[in-house]
């Protein structure tokens, strides 16, 4: 019998989080925390991470989800990110405390990772991205997300570009045997030519597989279709829109 490419798709991606990992060092944490005047019960240390700078010396890139709301069930939680960037030692350099919560119950934020791709939105700017990656608990309705946030440093804090721009996403809807309609969406920002209000414009190229599960004589036969869109992100009123 064939497995639909939807579903492993979505099992890869319950354990990317795992395989991509960027934990955090201890001790730089521990400074990061005094010097924000947390303590280690105001934070979910499980998603903290932090990764290097590629384009700075002794610079690290840390995001610290800042609890705001915590529920009885350990799933059901609400946070805030700080983005620090810091030294080897965790002394911090740029700090900003993200104002858009996120949240997690049925649909669950599992992890965060860093990006430090080549995002040169300007002559003089290198940006980094902050992704969220969630999933949700139904068997029948599979659903993952992941969705990225933008930023640069300036001054002794960050400026936030892009908020929760969704790069990643998979949904479905099946019998939980064979018969069934799954969508998987997966996008890539292209550093276009272009420019809006002295920023470069970014190319969002989405490849979309839809695939369409029918049971046939004891088999279960897969269609699958793709297509690819585009779409142009440009710099206005201080954001990518």
């Amino acid at each position: 019998m064939k497995k639909s490419l939807f579903l492993l798709t979505l099992m890869m991606g319950l354990f990317s989080g795992i395989a991509m990992a960027q934990d955090i060092d201890s001790i730089r944490l521990t400074h990061i925390l005094k010097s924000l005047k947390l303590d280690k019960t105001r934070i979910k240390e499980e998603l903290c991470i932090e990764k290097k700078m590629p384009n700075a010396e002794d610079s690290y890139i840390a995001v610290i989800p800042m609890v705001v709301s915590q529920e009885e069930e350990d799933y059901v939680f609400t946070v805030q990110n700080y983005i620090v960037i810091t030294d080897g030692n965790g002394t911090i350099k740029n700090k900003y405390l993200d104002p858009t919560e996120l949240n997690s119950d049925a649909i669950y934020l599992r992890s965060f990772a860093i990006d430090t791709g080549l995002y040169n939105i300007n002559t003089n700017i290198r940006a980094f991205g902050v992704k969220a990656d969630f999933v949700g608990s139904s068997k029948p309705n599979p659903y993952a997300s992941g969705t990225l946030s933008m930023y640069y440093p300036e001054g002794k804090t960050l400026k936030k570009v892009l908020d929760q721009f969704e790069m990643d996403s998979t949904t479905g809807e099946w019998d939980t045997r064979c018969n069934g309609e799954f969508k998987d969406d997966h996008s890539y920002i292209i550093i276009n030519e272009s420019k809006t209000n002295n920023f470069t414009d970014l190319k969002i190229k989405t490849i979309s597989v839809t695939t369409i599960n029918t049971e046939v004589k004891g088999d279960c036969e897969e269609k699958e279709t793709s297509k690819t869109f585009y779409k142009t992100l440009k710099f206005k009123n201080g954001k990518y829109q």
